[in-house]
């Protein structure tokens, strides 16, 4: 009966363990403001998103210069290399960080009204780009580029507000769960009668975890790159912050795995040094 008892409490424990440690990634790099900056801001060096960034700046801009439309035609190159030079100025890496930082604070709102529609997951408001975009036209142009009034771009296409609202106020919690998966894996050790074997099972659990997690980090590429798009610059920015997360996760999980060896490395010394030679 304690043998039942002590593996059942070692499974709740690494099932807890998992919880855990997906919300603690989730918490530190989504839903926190900072980690979710820090995360998606080295995207904005990637040549296929300045690509996309400029073009989708160059459409916004252009259509808010006030000039006629015969114009267009004019105007769209000067705004096009505008942007092009923006996305290599020295005010870029700032304003991209800003954009960041703006879409977070927009994607974490309050959730919406049930008459209202359904949002983006996530909403990139790409306002100080489009800034610095509109500041350098009206320097070309001799004229005082407006910007847009609306600078957003929906990424993705399910409900933010009710399951990210939830999404985040689960996660937080996220140190609770590892302390309960601490303390069931205890209760699993103290109510085992082969302890040492006990704790190489539970470390070897842990790293099986940690295995999973670097396997689930090279699946989430490929998982965004299957998703709808909902336009260029949207899906260019989705799948760099997939590869980036993928990455994360996966150098993330090598602790893991590192962890519950040396449990296992534990385990199996106690079973063989202490255990066999007390029962001898």
């Amino acid at each position: 009966m304690r043998t039942l008892v002590s593996a059942l409490l070692a499974l709740l424990a690494l099932a807890v363990a998992a919880a855990g440690l997906t919300s603690a990634w989730i918490d530190e790099n989504l839903v926190e403001e900072s980690g979710f900056v820090a995360l998606a801001a080295p995207l904005a060096d990637d040549a296929d998103f300045q690509a996309a960034l400029t073009d989708s700046l160059a459409q916004e801009v252009t259509a808010t210069t006030g000039l006629p439309e015969q114009f267009d035609s004019f105007v769209e190159p000067l705004v096009r290399d505008a942007a092009g030079a923006v996305t290599g100025s020295s005010g870029y890496p700032a304003a991209w960080r800003e954009t960041l930082r703006l879409s977070h604070a927009f994607t974490f709102a309050q959730a919406p009204e049930p008459s209202e529609l359904a949002p983006a997951i996530l909403t990139l408001d790409v306002g100080p780009v489009v800034g610095l975009v509109a500041e350098s036209v009206s320097e070309s142009l001799g004229v005082d580029v407006p910007v847009p009034e609306d600078t957003t771009i929906d990424v993705g296409s399910i409900e933010r507000g009710g399951l990210l609202s939830g999404l985040a106020d689960g996660v937080q919690s996220w140190r609770l769960y590892l302390a309960g998966a601490g303390v069931l894996a205890l209760l699993a050790l103290v109510i085992a009668r082969r302890r040492g074997t006990t704790l190489a099972l539970l470390g070897f659990g842990v790293a099986g975890l940690g295995v999973i997690g670097h396997f689930a980090g090279e699946w989430v590429p490929g998982i965004a790159a299957r998703a709808p798009g909902t336009s260029a610059i949207a899906d260019v920015f989705i799948r760099g912050l997939a590869e980036r997360a993928g990455s994360d996760i996966a150098g993330s999980s090598v602790p893991v795995i590192v962890a519950g060896s040396i449990a296992v490395v534990i385990g199996v010394v106690f079973r063989i040094g202490f255990e066999r030679r007390r029962r001898a």
